[in-house]
């Protein structure tokens, strides 16, 4: 289970805060295939060079230096430490960017699957990973018929639609079935048979309740940002997801595979 939108803009909110101003001093990297630059020209680029901001784009961080940038992907376990140089060694670093105030920002993954990757300002958008990706869920401004007419030459199931980031970026499962059930839309129904004022309500309901989750540090369900000392509180809220009993209508909530994910609806209220 990847860290979504919401956990992803917490971890981002924390590390703005602990990071900005500090200079990187050194780069160490035991796992090179994390690095997706030749490394020596990846710590060419980083080493005595500014945190200027730090940045999100759907799930992705970007680190803004002085002279260029550094994308990050947590993908499945990534999770970041901001430590004292000092404190002992912890199992499963893979990159250490050594500071100048005496701290350490550390990379753990336990599975080895998150990726970093040093790109030039002008690169940054118009090369991949980010030049694909779609309008962010929690946008307040996109262009309503150019996304509807994307979602709509697709003959698969929305759900699967909806976790295609060239789509519609920063929703993962939990949130595409929290969504879906927002709007009353079923998940297995097709991109092809969805109607353009559904489209609103889902780009609606995605701005509710990412945001929401935003503000809540996120769904702990399993955690991004306790490295960070957040915890997120956003799975108290779900309405759907893992639940077996629809809220608005009492009937039995159904358990499907859809993509090879496993999908919370109600076929009641979703249609």
């Amino acid at each position: 289970m990847m860290p979504e939108l919401p956990e992803v803009e917490v971890v981002r909110q924390v590390l703005q805060e602990q990071l900005v101003g500090k200079r990187v001093v050194q780069v160490e990297c035991f796992y090179l295939p994390m690095i997706e630059n030749d490394f020596i020209e990846f710590k060419s680029h980083l080493e005595n060079q500014r945190i200027i901001e730090i940045k999100r784009y759907a799930k992705y961080l970007i680190f803004i230096f002085e002279t260029g940038t550094m994308i990050s992907h947590l993908r499945m376990e990534g999770k970041y430490f901001y430590v004292p140089s000092e404190q002992e060694p912890m199992p499963h670093v893979h990159v250490i960017f050594h500071l100048d105030n005496g701290y350490q920002l550390r990379y753990q993954d336990t599975r080895k699957f998150g990726r970093m990757i040093y790109k030039p300002y002008n690169d940054l958008y118009t090369t991949l990973p980010l030049m694909k990706i779609g309008v962010e869920a929690n946008a307040s401004h996109y262009d309503l018929d150019k996304l509807y007419q994307k979602i709509h030459k697709k003959k698969i199931p929305i759900k699967e639609i909806l976790l295609d980031q060239t789509t519609i970026s920063g929703l993962g499962n939990i949130y595409v079935d929290e969504v879906l059930y927002a709007s009353r839309i079923s998940p297995l129904r097709k991109g092809e048979d969805i109607r353009k004022d559904e489209v609103l309500h889902i780009m609606q309901n995605s701005f509710q309740i990412l945001n929401q989750a935003i503000e809540l540090k996120g769904t702990t369900i399993r955690s991004y940002t306790s490295s960070l000392g957040v915890t997120g509180e956003f799975q108290n809220f779900l309405k759907v997801h893992t639940k077996t009993t629809c809220i608005a209508c009492t009937s039995s909530l159904s358990k499907i595979k859809i993509g090879g994910r496993t999908s919370y609806y109600c076929p009641k209220c979703q249609r």
